[in-house]
């Protein structure tokens, strides 16, 4: 734990929502921020990056400023936030704002040493993203993931995900999923269920598609984190799984974009646009990172759902 004892200055705060990727944008842009204008800084601790608590003492006589996902940009470039308390409550995923300070950025975090050079791994996030509307219509098909293997030289794929297993589902499967997920932290009434004949038909075009690249599979069977978004007990071994390798395939994910971010991985392979069933005015620039050895890849032409008229 860190303590600001001090009163002489402003303090901004950090308002994490779930999700742990979300939280590592929110985090770095605070310090940006403060580290920008000479502000303290408050949040909790994220042990799992080595990112130890930060308790200021505020002033709360001071002015307080609220940072959005419409004003980040003004706040954090022009703005004079001198005698001003700041709020942070936004998910501010917008690789530019970090590409000019990326070795200050990767300094913050505790470091994983890339240790696969030959490989090339994809991560898949499934769970609520197979069950859920609002995910699914964003899925693509294994030929589109071809064609941004196409991209690398490698000896094997490895696949991290989520899933349960890597073996032909069953309708009971979907099922347990749905379970999870309703009585977990992402409830139906946050996106409306896909029929499960859907999302059975994805999940086993997935593993019967991929079958002829022999993949290593990383599944991760452990429980729901309470409050997490999604993730799994043991997340963090999967992140650094991602951060080992130095060819890295990114799909819809912060939380596989800031693995390669933090890693340096060399050769990167990420799906634009972002989150494709967004309307464009909605969707993040991640998709489009141009971060050294990084690369583009896809259209709505790579959408294995077709029925939704994603443009």
């Amino acid at each position: 734990m860190e303590i600001c004892s001090t009163m002489d200055k402003g303090t901004v705060v950090v308002n994490f929502t779930i999700g742990f990727g979300n939280n590592l944008f929110q985090y770095t842009y605070a310090k940006l921020l403060a580290d920008r204008h000479g502000l303290q800084l408050h949040h909790r601790a994220i042990p799992e990056v080595g990112v130890k608590e930060s308790i200021a003492n505020i002033n709360n006589s001071l002015n307080a400023v609220i940072v959005n996902d419409t004003n980040y940009k003004q706040i954090l470039y022009f703005e004079n936030l001198e005698n001003c308390n700041v709020v942070i409550n936004g998910y501010f995923e917008d690789y530019k704002i970090l590409k000019p300070y990326l070795p200050e950025v990767r300094s913050w975090f505790d470091k994983k040493e890339i240790t696969n050079t030959k490989d090339v791994i994809l991560h898949l996030r499934l769970q609520n993203r197979l069950v859920q509307i609002s995910h699914n219509k964003n899925h693509i098909s294994v030929d589109s993931f071809k064609s941004a293997l196409s991209k690398f030289d490698y000896e094997r794929l490895h696949i991290v995900t989520d899933a349960e297993k890597w073996e032909t589902y069953s309708l009971d499967d979907i099922e347990k999923i749905r379970h999870q997920i309703k009585v977990g932290p992402n409830p139906p009434s946050n996106s409306p269920w896909v029929e499960p004949d859907q999302s059975l038909e994805y999940m086993n075009h997935l593993i019967e598609g991929f079958s002829d690249l022999n993949p290593i599979v990383h599944c991760n069977d452990a429980e729901t984190i309470e409050g997490s978004g999604g993730l799994r007990g043991g997340f963090i071994d999967d992140f650094n799984l991602l951060r080992s390798f130095n060819q890295v395939i990114i799909f819809n994910s912060t939380f596989s974009w800031w693995a390669a971010t933090l890693s340096g991985a060399q050769n990167v392979a990420i799906f634009n646009p972002w989150k494709i069933a967004k309307p464009p005015e909605a969707r993040r620039n991640l998709g489009s990172t141009k971060y050294p050895g990084w690369v583009s890849w896809g259209s709505a032409d790579d959408l294995y759902f077709k029925k939704y008229g994603i443009k």
